[in-house]
């Protein structure tokens, strides 16, 4: 059997966190036996093969060693223990403007990246005007790319990269710099390679794209392999635990202690519960409770109860209240609870704030505001819409033609 493409074997890295650098040289001889800094292990231990033809993919939180993973595949990082093997040609794009020299044009970095890579110059003349057209670079091809935004950094880099005819490509997380389009045509690209048979690493903290794209996936936490199989389930079980931490974060007692309000009344908790019953997270399209425990010192007539929802950052996106009518005819006792239920949220993902108010009907004097008591995190796995809520809706397509299906 050939040796797999891409081999890992108990890889580990660590750096070095100073907590005081000697500023002269004396201070340097003085504390040279003092130990000023500790050592941080970014990843551990880490031990896997990409097979050749593979899209293997890379997820994890921020600081998992991700990317110090993929620089040891790449060769510009050197492991401190193990060992890594990468058979055929390795081309990769790792951050924006990575091996660029600034005071080169773009065409000019186009062959300095060739010969890096140990290409002739006949074959980067034959793909040079196709590097150009993928990156849009026409107009500016000629310029220094220390005058390049962060997208034209972007899009040249990857296109050299795809175009340099890599058996290895290593791409991480830079595509979210390129605009919409231009991430279309590098997934298009990047879809096309996996069908010739490239070998591809992908890191991104996008889990859906992970999803789609990749054959294995390997969850990184605190620079440890934490799972490592078939992309679905490694996704599956790393979406789940963000939404464990979330939850956890998100949720609290519900006890939020106001001081007494006008005409003494208080509101003692609020908890939003979502659809499976789990504090301070729910689905779109799933049920959302809001209960709120309130006092007051001699019960409540004609009162208002009113909740409305804000985006994390944003203003008020809907609010919803008590019938007028009911709560005119029907007094509170002194203490108790009074329950919202909205049986299909249509919030897309995202985390969204509360407020609570109970207001007298008549006047419309506030007895007692809340702003934000709690927070919910609201999930939409699988849902393309754009914004914060989900229009109900409903397409109607043109019939099939019978002649069409048969043939």
């Amino acid at each position: 059997m050939p040796e797999a493409p891409i081999v890992v074997e108990q890889l580990s890295k660590r750096f070095r966190i100073y907590h005081q650098r000697s500023e002269t040289l004396k201070q340097a001889l003085v504390d040279r036996r003092r130990s000023r800094y500790e050592e941080f292990w970014a990843v551990r231990d880490a031990q896997f093969e990409v097979a050749e033809g593979e899209t293997f993919g890379i997820i994890g939180a921020n600081g998992s060693g991700k990317s110090t993973l993929l620089k040891c595949i790449a060769g510009i990082l050197v492991p401190d223990r193990g060992r890594v093997s990468v058979r055929g040609r390795l081309a990769s794009l790792l951050e924006v403007g990575a091996g660029f020299h600034p005071d080169y044009s773009g065409r000019e970095n186009i062959f300095l990246n060739g010969a890096i890579l140990g290409l002739p110059r006949r074959y980067i003349n034959s793909v040079l005007e196709e590097i150009i057209s993928f990156a849009e670079l026409e107009q500016f091809i000629d310029n220094p790319v220390r005058n390049y935004s962060s997208g034209m950094y972007t899009r040249l880099g990857f296109s050299i990269a795809i175009h340099m005819d890599p058996d290895v490509l290593l791409i991480d997380e830079v595509l979210a710099v390129g605009d919409e389009a231009f991430q279309r045509r590098c997934m298009d690209h990047i879809d096309g390679m996996r069908q010739e048979g490239r070998t591809l690493v992908f890191v991104s903290h996008a889990a859906e794209t992970v999803r789609n794209l990749c054959d294995r996936c390997l969850w990184l936490e605190h620079g440890r392999e934490r799972m490592l199989g078939p992309t679905g389930e490694v996704v599956d079980g790393y979406l789940e635990d963000v939404n464990l931490r979330e939850m956890a974060a998100l949720s609290s007692s519900g006890q939020v202690a106001t001081g007494p309000g006008w005409m003494g009344v208080r509101i003692t908790s609020v908890t939003v519960i979502g659809g499976e019953g789990h504090e301070g997270l729910t689905g779109t399209g799933e049920p959302l409770r809001v209960v709120i425990g309130y006092e007051a010192p001699s019960g409540l007539r004609r009162a208002r109860f009113r909740v409305s929802f804000h985006p994390a950052e944003g203003p008020e996106l809907a609010s919803v209240q008590t019938d007028d009518r009911e709560m005119d005819e029907r007094p509170l006792p002194a203490q108790g609870e009074v329950a919202l239920t909205i049986p299909e949220l249509p919030f897309l993902d995202g985390v969204y704030g509360t407020k609570v108010e109970i207001e007298d009907i008549a006047s419309g004097r506030a007895y007692v505001t809340l702003d934000r008591p709690q927070s919910f995190r609201v999930h939409g796995p699988g849902r393309r819409e754009q914004g914060v809520a989900l229009v109900g809706h409903q397409w109607v397509l043109p019939a099939l033609d019978p002649s069409a299906v048969s043939a």
